[in-house]
């Protein structure tokens, strides 16, 4: 059997490899009856001697090829050069498999795997078997998103207990991050318990929420909202989840991610122009996107110097930490021009 995995959800894909490992491995021997190569450079020639070895002592082997379609491409011929393989594939034994995988770059906008030759001669053959793990959407209509009914089905075959408000405040926290979702969901299993995961655990332990309150208070910031961002501000400070000096550090480092983010929209560039500039994917990318569509770079430049501003403040001894970032909340909402008109 040969088995093509590939698309840019590199999670699924390596879940979906690991689960044909475990169907594979009844005796306990499959490990040593593996064999893992890189498509780069690899031969047919060399394919084939490793798919048509014989298992040694065990019930199967296994190959796995990484980044063969990938590095093949859409070269004319590639079929031709590779039919030896092709030819081998409905003779080879039972008890072998054949595994590509293939993951694309997140910044490789033209997909060499599906326009690759060599995968559409591959699934006119009987024992193959192509699966497409694209990146599941964090939006639905009339229902819970792709990337919630994951989790949701993930924790039932798990037999985790969660309620549906934590399940939606992992996602909008995680986004389509499946990996990061995935080790959330057993870190707050073992924190719960038998009891059921309530949306105030994920709240208390996930990473991102704090994150997630940074982008709040930068939102009242660009939006003109002081008090809005001085009640942010507070319950902060009185939870004790961030010290002032660490909120100031952080804030600044989402104004100059903002300043990215502005600029590149400003030239007319996308999401993904964006992606490779900050490095924010998922639920960042997200709030960075729209922060940067509600607001101007002038604006984000001027509350950036603001920051500086009252950094040099706290240093130099003339004002507290906690009072300095007060002033300079109510100074950056200051700043936020208003009515404008968010980019599309």
């Amino acid at each position: 059997m040969l088995h093509v995995l590939y698309g840019p959800d590199e999670f699924r894909a390596s879940e979906a490899l690991r689960e044909i490992r475990a169907s594979l491995n009844g005796d306990g021997s499959l490990a040593s009856n593996t064999s893992t190569l890189t498509g780069r450079g690899l031969t047919p020639q060399e394919l084939l001697q490793h798919a048509s070895a014989m298992p040694f002592l065990a019930e199967a082997r296994l190959v796995v090829v990484e980044g063969l379609l990938t590095a093949l491409g859409a070269r004319r011929g590639v079929e031709t050069a590779w039919q030896p393989f092709l030819d081998f594939l409905p003779q080879m034994p039972e008890t072998n498999h054949v595994v590509m995988i293939e993951v694309p770059k997140r910044d490789d906008r033209d997909d060499p795997v599906t326009k690759s030759p060599l995968l559409a001669a591959l699934k006119a053959l009987p024992n193959v078997k192509v699966q497409r793990f694209d990146e599941l959407k964090m939006w639905a209509r009339g229902g819970p998103s792709e990337v919630a009914q994951w989790l949701q089905d993930r924790a039932v075959k798990a037999g985790v207990s969660i309620e549906p408000a934590a399940i939606e405040a992992l996602a909008n926290l995680m986004g389509a991050n499946l990996r990061g979702l995935a080790t959330e969901l057993e870190k707050l299993q073992t924190y719960a318990g038998p009891r059921t995961i309530t949306a105030a655990d994920v709240r208390l332990l996930t990473p991102h929420s704090r994150e997630e309150s940074i982008f709040e208070l930068v939102d009242a910031i660009v939006e003109g909202h002081a008090s809005n961002g001085l009640r942010l501000l507070r319950r902060m400070l009185d939870d004790k989840s961030e010290t002032p000096g660490h909120v100031q550090i952080l804030v600044a480092r989402q104004l100059r991610q903002l300043i990215r983010a502005t600029e590149i929209l400003e030239r007319g560039g996308s999401p993904d122009d964006v992606t490779a500039a900050t490095k924010a994917r998922g639920f960042p990318l997200t709030k960075l996107m729209r922060q940067a569509r509600a607001t101007q770079r002038p604006t984000v430049e001027a509350a950036l110097r603001a920051m500086e501003e009252s950094d040099y403040a706290v240093k130099t001894g003339r004002l507290e930490e906690e009072l300095a970032l007060e002033l300079v909340i109510v100074r950056l909402a200051s700043l936020a021009p208003r009515n404008a008109r968010p980019r599309r």
